[in-house]
């Protein structure tokens, strides 16, 4: 496929499968299923905006199988050393074994940096795949909201491509929200998909547009008036709300205000539901366990994740889906016991290396790990 190809019904190269591999929809108890190692290939870039860039993968070796709003881990062979990163998939699932990530790069995103100017076409990586649980596969017969910020667009944009390639009648609300026009994601596609499903709603918010930016539609951060309009009904719907976090805690507040119950807004930080947000976890000052991290040392609640409680003190592990199955979490533990219950995020070896998951760790004793 030559770079800024897109996978298409008809054609040679990648095809998409109409038969999906998910159970009809709605349906009631989802099976999970099993994260694999993946060698896949990179088939294809495109540049969305300024700053995003959206890649296509083809599956080598193992097999993925995913739910709409799932996401993968890649391992990135950077000169530094790997870094593992995860991403939310923006296609819907399909039976011909590839995927595609729309990922944006922050001036200070070195790996996803990285990957919009160093990867190449052609380039084979490892990875780990599907996990987490922002779907609506999960939340049948009921009306649905979804809100993506940003890049976090990409697990609504995965959903709306498989209910529109299921010729699905589900009652979905969709917002949007960008800084500028320039920053909305899949306008032509979108609108595309809105025309085809009736049952389907669609509204972009710019909050800072551009000074002298035509647009007609909603400016400025949503809030309780602007969905009021657009969503009448918000407090019945079951709600996937995805983008910074800062985004995703204004929203809850927002729709919480306007009648939603907590248990219906669902915040994705690739699939781990945010029931403890690291922003409540209160340091501790020398009554906890100690890490040690290099010459550093924190003080650390012995009944919560290493990597929360870690962040409480002002040191951040990067992670990706918090449910122990991705990887991005992996440090060594070089001394000291833990408790530790992981999902598949780590190898037999890997585990006899040493190697612990900070999202699903908690120390027993004083630990001296490894980043």
């Amino acid at each position: 496929m030559v770079e800024g190809a897109r996978p298409s019904i008809a054609g040679g190269g990648i095809k998409m499968a109409i038969d999906m591999i998910v159970p009809a929809f709605p349906k009631a108890g989802v099976p999970r299923h099993p994260v694999e190692r993946l060698t896949v290939k990179l088939k294809a870039k495109r540049r969305e905006t300024p700053d995003t860039m959206s890649f296509v993968f083809e599956v080598m070796e193992g097999v993925l199988r995913h739910y709409p709003g799932q996401a993968v881990s890649l391992n990135l062979p950077m000169p530094q050393g790997t870094v593992t990163r995860t991403f939310t998939v923006a296609s819907a699932p399909n039976l011909n074994n590839w995927f595609e990530l729309t990922i944006k790069a922050a001036p200070d995103g070195y790996a996803t940096r990285w990957m919009q100017e160093v990867l190449a076409v052609g380039d084979e990586i490892t990875g780990r795949g599907a996990f987490g649980t922002f779907s609506i596969m999960y939340y049948p017969n009921t009306p649905l909201l979804l809100i993506g910020g940003g890049s976090g667009f990409t697990p609504m944009m995965s959903t709306l491509r498989w209910l529109s390639e299921r010729g699905e009648t589900t009652d979905v609300v969709v917002i949007q929200v960008a800084r500028s026009k320039k920053d909305l994601l899949f306008r032509e596609e979108l609108d595309q998909i809105v025309t085809q499903m009736s049952t389907i709603k669609l509204f972009n918010v710019l909050s800072a547009p551009r000074k002298g930016e035509a647009w007609s539609g909603y400016r400025g951060r949503p809030d309780r008036a602007m969905i009021r309009a657009m969503v009448p009904d918000a407090y019945r719907r079951q709600t996937l709300c995805c983008g910074p976090i800062g985004f995703m805690d204004h929203m809850g507040k927002v729709l919480r205000a306007e009648g939603l119950d907590r248990a219906r807004f669902l915040t994705e930080s690739f699939g781990q539901k945010m029931a403890v947000p690291q922003d409540v976890v209160q340091p501790i000052n020398g009554d906890g366990i100690t890490v040690s991290i290099g010459a550093q040392s924190f003080d650390v609640a012995p009944d919560v994740p290493l990597s929360t409680s870690l962040a409480a003190a002002g040191k951040r592990i990067p992670t990706g889906c918090g449910e122990g199955q991705c990887g991005t979490c992996r440090v060594r533990l070089l001394e000291g016991e833990i408790e530790m219950d992981h999902q598949g995020g780590l190898s037999q070896q890997e585990e006899h290396q040493g190697y612990i998951l900070a999202c699903c760790t908690r120390p027993k004793t004083a630990i001296k790990i490894a980043i």
